[in-house]
């Protein structure tokens, strides 16, 4: 449905985090380099970031050439992390992401987070943005693995009795989009976050909304 004009109806509203409200692609390309140093000579700039990057992490990894055999994936997420958490807060939420938020508020629609990330870390990250209070639920993982969040997506409709006919989710990966087909509701895709606009839209067809900038859901 890229570029069709459409009425934002929804009465619920699911947040995906990194990428979509948080502005963190540069960071995770300059640790993706990082961990690179130690595997081989390729070096990512953030549109070949975003022609790989995607879920599993560990299909990621095997594409940029990071060898699993060699070091674990436990020790790249411990790195990874020493680094992001640190990092993170020099990051700034996308451009019209607070205002976005703001409208929706105001129009009474129900806000929520889904997220890949560790949820304790995101909700420190709430607090530091200021945001913390347009948001009914934060559903995120118990560690840092960054693993499907089908599960938790389905216990956020189940425990918050949200009507998925009444109910989006924004995201920017093709992951987002699958969470949102396998929970049943509708789906919006940034393209400005961690995929590019191509990948974006070659994976949903006319299945899902592909928008530039989040100013364009006001």
């Amino acid at each position: 449905m890229a570029g069709r004009q459409f009425e934002f109806h929804y009465e619920h509203v699911i947040w995906d985090w990194n990428g979509t409200l948080l502005n963190d692609v540069l960071l995770c390309v300059n640790i993706a380099n990082q961990l690179l140093t130690n595997h081989n000579d390729l070096r990512l700039d953030e549109a070949a970031y975003r022609e790989v990057f995607g879920f599993p992490i560990t299909s990621y990894y095997n594409k940029i050439g990071i060898d699993l055999q060699k070091e674990s994936f436990d020790d790249l997420t411990q790195k990874f992390f020493a680094t992001y958490d640190q990092a993170v807060l020099e990051c700034r939420l996308h451009i019209g992401a607070q205002q976005v938020l703001n409208q929706f508020k105001a129009s009474k629609k129900q806000q929520y987070i889904l997220t890949a990330a560790f949820k304790e870390s995101v909700l420190d990250l709430l607090q530091h943005f200021d945001i913390h209070h347009f948001f009914d639920e934060i559903e995120g993982l118990d560690n840092h693995r960054a693993e499907s969040k089908v599960d938790r997506g389905r216990q956020l409709i189940r425990d918050r009795s949200i009507a998925a006919e009444s109910t989006v989710l924004i995201g920017d990966t093709l992951h987002d989009f699958e969470v949102a087909e396998a929970i049943g509701v509708d789906c919006v895709l940034v393209a400005n976050g961690h995929q590019s606009r191509r990948r974006l839209e070659n994976g949903v067809g006319d299945k899902a909304r592909v928008i530039r900038r989040i100013e364009e859901l006001m």
